[in-house]
């Protein structure tokens, strides 16, 4: 930290005499003037050097009423460069050489590059509950007007501690990952010296910062996700740190999930090369397969998919919904996972023994997330739903044999949003460009449109289909419940086939028409929501 000393100039008296008397004691009191110290936000002075492009933003955050905790450099150095080694560690275990996210180190390999940015405001400013975004404002101003300190997408914040409990444990300001961006907690105990103690300290430190790698874990693409039941007993595995590894990381065994590897593998600040990271991606499962095997007690899935990105792997979430605890973000840290490469150069296939998973008890509810992980860092997913009934898994989602969408256009439509959703999504055209991550959303900006929804499919030619496809939205969002097809072969008299009920689920629904019909148009009518709201939400339609 520079310090920069205002001194105020001590002005000299001189003493006044009496004609005729004594000189009289008029010297005036001298009061030395306050130090006024200015904080300047700024890098740790010092030659700092990288031998890759992209590096981890480390900032340290101060509030302007929660000084700084003392020798935050030298502490903050020694744990990170430990936390460096450990992901090294584990990219090589799962087969990935010696790969972790790039620092700014000194000559000596021994302290970092840390990045102190005082806040304009108090800690009351930046609570934990909603106060990421006034911290991520001030440290973007702060990047806006020093550009070459931003090296990469990836930052990770520190502060320090607001408060101590009269049990020593510390509490403070935002502590959780946001995107690409992720905060942790300092406080004085934050010392390697604590790294693996079992007593109080130490089980503190190994919460606190193993809270900390767990939440860089989160600002490097990592969701939650839990090791397999065989991985617990193992003695170079044992606790998924994306689960609750920020309770063991340095007193038992803590890994990273194959899962959690692969996706490391394409991340921006674990590569030393100039490519370019996190651009759009058009990608989507065109195609799957899933059955139950007694003989391996396992599930087995294939298929193929589709990228405008090369594949470098393909990663399964299987996520269950125990207890009613419900889907997604704090909901998943109990998925178990896989990971597999590509079968050539579009194709996948993966078996998932079911006494790896936790829980297969009757009726549980499971969400299967298909993930490719993208070269260039992203990651696409397509999600499926499936249960247990008599611990056996019952798989119906695998995709029927659905017609070619080339040729296909969106003849007529009630209403599109354009500009609400995004760059792509939104627009009707996406409901059949084949892939289940875009999605057509009604006109919600100006005046919203109401239920019900409808468009019309030409298919170029007559066809002969058997049924309908319909894949909601990732997510559930604005989910469309009950709707009607109807087909015509001029496109201006339609008859019905049939009126439909949805499943409130991820990936795609079959719907049989009662019997094979022969026809160049097909009408969508969309009537209701899952949700009770007037907005509906389709990721794709298809024929088969």
């Amino acid at each position: 930290m520079r310090k920069i000393l205002f001194i105020l100039p001590i002005l000299l008296c001189f003493i006044s005499c009496k004609e005729g008397g004594e000189t009289p004691n008029t010297e005036p009191e001298i009061k030395t003037p306050p130090v006024i110290e200015q904080k300047v936000s700024g890098p740790t002075p010092g030659n700092f050097t990288s031998d890759r492009q992209y590096n981890l933003n480390l900032v340290y955050f101060v509030p302007n009423d929660a000084p700084a905790i003392a020798n935050y450099q030298k502490r903050l150095s020694e744990l990170m460069l430990w936390g460096q080694n450990w992901f090294k560690t584990q990219m090589g275990l799962n087969g990935y050489g010696n790969q972790t996210f790039g620092l700014f180190t000194d000559a000596t390999k021994t302290a970092i590059k840390i990045i102190t940015i005082y806040g304009t405001k108090g800690k009351a400013d930046y609570p934990y509950s909603g106060g990421a975004a006034a911290v991520q404002a001030e440290i973007n101003a702060y990047f806006n007007a020093n550009p070459s300190q931003k090296t990469s997408d990836h930052t990770l914040v520190i502060m320090p501690r607001y408060s101590l409990g009269a049990d020593g444990n510390p509490s403070g300001g935002p502590f959780y990952g946001l995107g690409k961006w992720c905060f942790a907690l300092d406080y004085e105990g934050l010392n390697i010296a604590n790294l693996g103690k079992t007593d109080a300290e130490g089980k503190r430190f190994s919460v606190w910062y193993g809270g900390l790698i767990h939440e860089l874990g989160h600002g490097l693409n990592l969701p939650h996700n839990r090791h397999k039941v065989s991985e617990a007993s193992d003695p170079n595995k044992g606790m998924a740190l994306m689960w609750a590894g920020n309770g063991t990381l340095g007193i038992s065994p803590t890994f990273l999930t194959a899962a959690d590897a692969a996706i490391l593998n394409v991340n921006q600040i674990f590569n030393n090369n100039t490519n370019s990271y996190y651009g759009s991606v058009t990608a989507g499962i065109s195609n799957i397969k899933a059955e139950y095997s007694a003989a391996k007690n396992a599930i087995i899935l294939s298929g193929k998919f589709t990228s405008s990105n090369k594949v470098k792997s393909i990663i399964y979430y299987n996520d269950p919904n125990y207890n009613g605890e419900g889907p997604g973000v704090n909901h998943d840290y109990n998925a178990i996972t896989w990971e597999s490469k590509p079968v050539g150069t579009d194709g996948f296939y993966i078996e998932m023994p079911i006494n790896e998973l936790v829980y297969t008890d009757n009726n549980t509810p499971y969400e299967l997330k298909v993930k490719l992980v993208h070269e260039n860092g992203n990651v696409t997913e397509t999600i499926y739903s499936y249960n247990f009934v008599n611990n056996i898994p019952i798989l119906n989602f695998s995709s029927r044999d659905e017609l070619s969408k080339i040729g296909w256009k969106v003849s007529s439509f009630s209403s599109e949003e354009t500009s609400g959703e995004g760059t792509t999504n939104g627009r009707i055209n996406t409901i059949i460009d084949g892939t289940s991550s875009t999605y057509w959303h009604s006109q919600w900006t100006g005046s919203s449109a109401s239920y019900p929804h409808q468009f019309v499919i030409d298919i170029a030619t007559n066809t002969t289909a058997k049924g309908v496809s319909f894949t909601h939205r990732s997510g559930l969002q604005r989910a469309v419940k009950t709707f009607d097809v109807l087909v015509s072969s001029d496109g201006i008299n339609f008859t019905t086939a049939g009126s439909y009920v949805t499943g409130n689920v991820n990936g795609p629904q079959y719907f049989d028409f009662n019997t094979s019909r022969t026809f160049r148009y097909f009408k969508v009518i969309a009537n209701s929501s899952w949700d009770g709201e007037k907005f509906a939400a389709i990721a794709e339609v298809g024929l088969y």
